[in-house]
């Protein structure tokens, strides 16, 4: 059997989607809830059902397995849910769905971009320089700055 499209994984989960508040035009990670680019929004007023559909086959989100492949999971829309490459690599390998979709729920993408920032400042030993580590998290323009200055580092 094929791999079911991004778009058919979302089809399938719609439901579960809107009962967490997801917007179908604004599509991002399932996991960390990280939105993408303006250019994958949908937002236009005439926008049918099924454009926003498929419109998810173009974000890059990967499809990852509930129940591993490993643990005989099978390639069907009620088995893949769509994450960044950052949840899926972070994923559990599990047989319990349960347990799968409770990681879920945990996810955040703040926090997980927080944990990033924290573990780069012990790595160049910079968190001793830094006077409230957290009102600084807090401060987004501060990170931006932060995150720049990383990049020419």
């Amino acid at each position: 059997m094929a791999m079911p499209t991004k778009a058919q994984i979302f089809k399938h989960w719609m439901e579960w989607l809107d009962k967490r508040g997801f917007d179908w035009g604004e599509p991002c990670c399932w996991a960390c809830k990280r939105y993408f680019d303006a250019k994958y929004d949908l937002n236009k007023p005439s926008a049918t059902r099924e454009d926003i559909i498929n419109n998810w086959d173009r974000v890059p989100l990967q499809r990852c397995h509930i129940i591993a492949r490993q643990f005989d999971g099978e390639d069907i829309p009620d088995n893949l849910f769509l994450m960044c490459k950052n949840c899926h690599d972070r994923a559990p390998n599990t047989k319990s769905r349960e347990a799968f979709l409770d990681w879920v729920e945990k996810q955040d993408y703040t926090s997980l971009v927080q944990e990033d920032i924290m573990r780069e400042l012990r790595t160049f030993e910079l968190v001793d320089r830094v006077d409230d580590v957290n009102e600084m998290l807090a401060d987004k323009e501060l990170i931006k700055r932060f995150l720049v200055i990383l990049v020419f580092i």
